[in-house]
């Protein structure tokens, strides 16, 4: 298990960046000990130092201890105790080279400085507070020694040359002064590092900025497309809701008519039998009354005939069979209508369907709730028959002729709907033929907030129990599924407009998929 590259996949791991710093500081060592050991070497050619002994001795301990410094680093090997003996040993070194080579005027003081920036910017600050704390021990224990006379050392100037003179003398000047500038080379020399160390660091930043946002990219339209796919289920399920009430309404509304047929068929057939047998005792009466009866008899009959308001019995007659029989043919259309519907609901296969006829027998289904106060107001165009799954889109002229029934609530109201041929732009068939179909009424409208949520599934301003948002939901996945549009137009106040538009053929490949 790669932990580290799961954290960080744009960052070598840790343990990786230490050897290559503490490989940094042996180089920077091998530097140290290369050019000062050079600089001494100049400086007894010009007779500045009388002996360098001390300098090649320091210089070899110092090989064997940076040798075995980067043989434990490249092999990952003891790496911390080597460096915490090889940083302490450095400053011993170091003291005994300054001592030896005129103490606080050694210009291999510089030594100590490279030593602690070097080991501050490669190794860490906590070591290198150490490192110079030792470094001052260091120097102050060499410094005592020497004074006290502990320390025999050699004599490292010219023959016949005091310390004083020599230090004041234009050549030691220099050679302090090009101890000082390759001094300042090492600290460019680590200061390149730092910044190439940088460089990478910010070049890291950015590739890991740049593929952070790749993958947010990649997240914001994954998290697109769950959102789609969320509100595609939800219409799916409300669809499906719809589809189970209207199917399980269409069964209903079928049996219903089936046994509501029989019945007004007996009461058709009987009226007509019985206008004539009404007319039949009519005429019986008639003759009745035109025979010869005795005085008393006559005044018995007439008081009978009076008393049973014969009559007015004969004249009111014709009338309640007229009615009667208005009754039958209006519940027999109702009955007609309620099959039709019921058909319609448990197809579902494309077919040719008139929508003229599709709306006539939603709004006689509606009869009930329009009552009285309601006025439907047909203003039909010339339409040829559609290709559509005429049950759902039955189920579309329902949902929203009762909400515009909802919208005009008890008070007195028109509905109007005018359907006509138009040719639109639609999703399915750009260019393609089309019937449009509107449906307006002279309700309280809705605000803008409203409009724009119309079609959100399971959204719904009427109160609890009389509404499940799902009635427009499923009209616009309905109209959809058509290839057409359905789009609505309100303002508070002045009604609402539905407009539906529907392609008369549907492409070849969605009717046989679908079929």
């Amino acid at each position: 298990m790669h932990v580290q590259s799961e954290a960080d996949p744009f960052r070598p791991p840790e343990r990786l960046l230490i050897p290559d710093r503490l490989l940094w500081a042996v180089r920077v060592r091998w530097l140290v000990i290369g050019g000062f050991l050079l600089l001494a070497i100049l400086a007894h050619a010009f007779g500045i130092f009388a002996s360098i002994a001390p300098c090649f001795c320091a210089a070899a301990a110092g090989v064997v201890l940076n040798a075995t410094n980067e043989w434990s680093v490249r092999r990952d090997r003891h790496v911390a105790l080597v460096t915490a003996i090889a940083i302490p040993s450095d400053h011993v070194l170091i003291t005994y080279v300054v001592v030896n080579t005129g103490g606080v005027q050694s210009p291999f003081m510089m030594m100590y400085v490279a030593e602690v920036l070097a080991t501050a910017m490669l190794v860490g600050t906590r070591v290198a507070a150490l490192s110079a704390t030792f470094a001052v021990l260091a120097w102050l224990a060499g410094m005592a020694l020497l004074s006290s006379g502990y320390l025999q050392v050699p004599a490292l100037f010219a023959p016949g040359a005091t310390a004083h003179s020599a230090a004041s003398s234009p050549l030691y000047q220099g050679m302090w002064a090009a101890f000082l500038l390759y001094c300042l080379v090492l600290l460019v020399y680590l200061g390149g590092y730092i910044s190439e160390r940088l460089r990478s660091s910010e070049r890291d930043v950015e590739v890991k900025n740049r593929r952070l946002q790749d993958a947010l990219g990649s997240l914001s339209r994954a998290h697109a497309e769950l959102t789609g796919a969320y509100e595609r289920l939800q219409r799916a399920e409300a669809h499906l809701i719809q589809s189970e009430k209207m199917r399980s309404l269409g069964e209903l509304v079928a049996g219903v008519a089936h046994e509501l047929s029989n019945p007004i068929s007996f009461v058709s057939a009987n009226v007509e039998h019985l206008r004539r047998y009404v007319n039949s005792l009519a005429r019986g009466i008639e003759i009745c009354s035109t025979l010869p009866l005795a005085p008393d008899e006559r005044a018995r009959f007439e008081t009978q005939h009076r008393e049973l308001r014969i009559d007015e019995a004969l004249r009111e007659l014709p009338q309640l069979l007229d009615d009667c029989e208005e009754g039958a043919r209006r519940t027999k259309h109702i009955v007609n209508e309620l099959r039709a519907f019921s058909r319609s609901e448990r197809q579902d296969r494309w077919g040719h369907a008139d929508v003229h006829r599709g709306i006539d027998s939603t709004v006689a289904l509606l009869s009930h709730r329009l009552k009285d106060h309601i006025t439907v107001h047909r203003q039909f165009g010339d339409l040829p028959e559609i290709e559509c799954l005429s049950g759902p889109l039955n189920q579309v002229f329902m949902n929203v002729l009762a909400n515009a029934v909802d919208a005009i609530g008890p008070k007195k109201g028109n509905v109007w709907i005018s359907t006509q041929l138009s040719q639109l732009d639609l999703p399915a068939q750009p260019g393609a033929q089309a019937v449009t179909i509107a449906i307006r009424d002279d309700g309280a409208g809705m605000s803008p907030e409203v409009r724009q949520r119309i079609f959100d599934p399971f959204f719904t301003t009427k109160t609890v129990g009389q509404g499940t948002g799902l009635g427009l939901s499923v009209s616009y996945s309905i109209v959809e599924r058509h290839g057409g549009r359905l789009t609505v137009e309100s303002v508070p106040g002045s009604g609402t407009t539905f407009i539906i538009t529907l392609p008369v053929t549907q492409p070849r490949a969605a009717s046989v998929a679908t079929g």
